[in-house]
């Protein structure tokens, strides 16, 4: 693979799940990804889409994509994702190494802090008290 792409970025591109890049004077306008090879691109997203339930880093990613951006660019940004982990295996010759999903998740209590956060910001009165079911 590393003879025909130098990196994993132009792979990325190649493939058309590379994130677009639109600014001009600062300022971010839309970026829509490129065409690339449709083909390519479209086993990847739904390599993405059959992987978005999963309990794995990749599944996570997904998600924490799509509650920010929306389902067709988690998609997209999924494929990226695991495009660069495919590239990085055939390049090094090593085996794919499972990242706990635990690290990527928002925790309770960061998750109770943020959202305490976005309620005073809109000027109410909070008073959090646990319930004792132990999950959220």
């Amino acid at each position: 693979m590393t003879e025909y792409f130098s990196s994993d970025a132009k792979l990325a591109s190649w493939a058309g799940v590379a994130p677009g890049n639109n600014e001009s004077a600062g300022v971010k306008k839309t970026a829509r990804s490129l065409h690339g090879n449709k083909y390519v691109k479209g086993i990847w997203c739904q390599c993405a889409w059959a992987n978005c339930r999963s309990p794995n880093r990749i599944g996570a990613h997904f998600r924490r994509i799509r509650k920010r951006r929306g389902e067709p660019k988690a998609s997209v940004a999924t494929a990226h994702l695991m495009i660069r982990i495919v590239y990085a295996i055939l390049r090094d010759r090593v085996e794919y190494r499972h990242i706990e999903q635990t690290m990527f998740e928002d925790s309770a209590a960061k998750m109770a802090e943020r959202l305490t956060y976005q309620l005073k910001q809109l000027e109410f009165e909070v008073e959090l008290k646990p319930t004792g079911t132990g999950s959220i």
